[in-house]
């Protein structure tokens, strides 16, 4: 029976991070998460808390140590880096910043790739020098073509500034894999949604932000109601109806990472953790305002507002939903198939985003919002 894997997690406080380092727990790996203190928080306990949202309720097995990517050497004392590297196997790195605001660029840049380059100076002194990178698939920024896992930058512009470093970063990887200074598996998973056979979720960003924000507007008109029950909103979206979202759910993802990160074969590749089969605007947004109850919104094309100016609902809330507008007016596509071919024959599958599929992944967010408002 080998000896446990070893593994050094960042991150393990994100939604995704989270949910892989519980996965590894539950794998028998000896975890050792990276984390920050807060001013009332010690590390050990934010990542306790945030694990336990997850389902872990044993962590003996667990290390927690105070660190920060965005320093050199993670700004970890002369004793826990010596530590680190005589015990690590692997790095998981998970830790990004999330931000799509431009006025967040400089912060942004900071953590995900210099934070990045901070990870990869470590992991040139680990004895394995194995690196398990999280990046993005919308790294791809705006291209409108089939972008292959193969490919970093094609010299594509990006939405963001999150897109943008996240492209640096993989850069940076790549140069140092060219050069043979470590070996780094790289993993883009697409827009990473709840669990597949709960939909729960831990985290609420992307999607999930835009729902909240459509939930918040009805919650405040169903107030003035004499009677609760189905509203009319009559509210533009702009979009466009035969463009799609690729989601993918957390438990496809991280099943896909764990399963494609044990075979030394697959080592040194890049991956597209994304749906195969994205869904189109006119599915997802029409099967979301049936569980909110509300009709009247609808995706349009800039024209729209060019015969007919916004309202101020429209105008509010094109303002709050500036970065998810982005996506709903196209995406790109994403090649799979090395992705497809390692998790062949393992049974690990992406579900196809069918009506039931967006019950269960919608249906569960806003329940969880109709609880909390209660």
């Amino acid at each position: 029976m080998s000896a446990p894997k070893n593994v050094l997690v960042t991150g393990a406080t994100g939604f995704l991070g989270s949910h892989l380092t519980a996965r590894l727990l539950q794998d028998g790996c000896r975890v050792t998460a990276l984390a920050r203190a807060s001013k009332s928080v010690s590390p050990r306990a934010r990542v306790e808390t945030v694990l336990e949202e997850v389902g872990v309720s044993h962590f003996h097995h667990l290390e927690v140590i105070e660190g920060d990517i965005s320093l050199p050497e993670l700004g970890l004392s002369q004793s826990a880096k010596k530590e680190v590297l005589s015990a690590t196997d692997e790095l998981w790195h998970c830790a990004a910043s999330l931000s799509f605001q431009h006025e967040d660029r400089e912060e942004i840049f900071r953590m995900n790739v210099e934070g990045t380059r901070n990870v990869i100076d470590l992991v040139k002194q680990m004895p394995r020098r194995r690196l398990q990178h999280v990046s993005t698939a919308y790294i791809a920024g705006n291209r409108n073509d089939l972008a292959l896992e193969t490919e970093i930058d094609v010299g594509q512009t990006f939405k963001n500034a999150y897109e943008e470093s996240k492209c640096q970063a993989e850069l940076l990887i790549a140069q140092e894999q060219r050069k043979g200074s470590l070996v780094a598996s790289v993993y883009r998973p697409s827009i990473v949604i709840g669990d597949s056979k709960s939909g729960r979720v831990t985290h609420f960003h992307g999607v999930y932000a835009f729902i909240r924000a459509l939930w918040s507007v009805l919650e405040r008109l169903r107030r003035r109601m004499p009677e609760p029950g189905p509203v009319t909103l009559p509210l533009r979206v702009l979009g466009a109806e035969t463009q799609t979202l690729n989601f993918v759910p957390i438990d496809y993802v991280v099943d896909g990472m764990v399963e494609i990160s044990r075979r030394p074969d697959n080592a040194g590749a890049t991956y597209h953790l994304a749906n195969p089969s994205p869904t189109e605007n006119r599915i997802w947004l029409p099967n979301i305002c049936r569980l909110l109850r509300v009709e009247g919104i609808q995706l349009v094309g800039e024209n729209s507002f060019l015969k007919t100016p916004m309202t101020k609902l429209e105008s509010l809330f094109q303002k709050q939903m500036a970065f998810y507008y982005q996506y709903l007016q196209g995406e790109p596509r994403f090649d799979c198939a090395r992705a497809l071919n390692a998790l062949r024959n393992t049974g690990i599958e992406c579900p196809p985003t069918t009506v039931e599929f967006i019950d269960r992944m919608a249906g569960w967010y806003v329940d969880f919002l109709n609880a909390r408002a209660t």
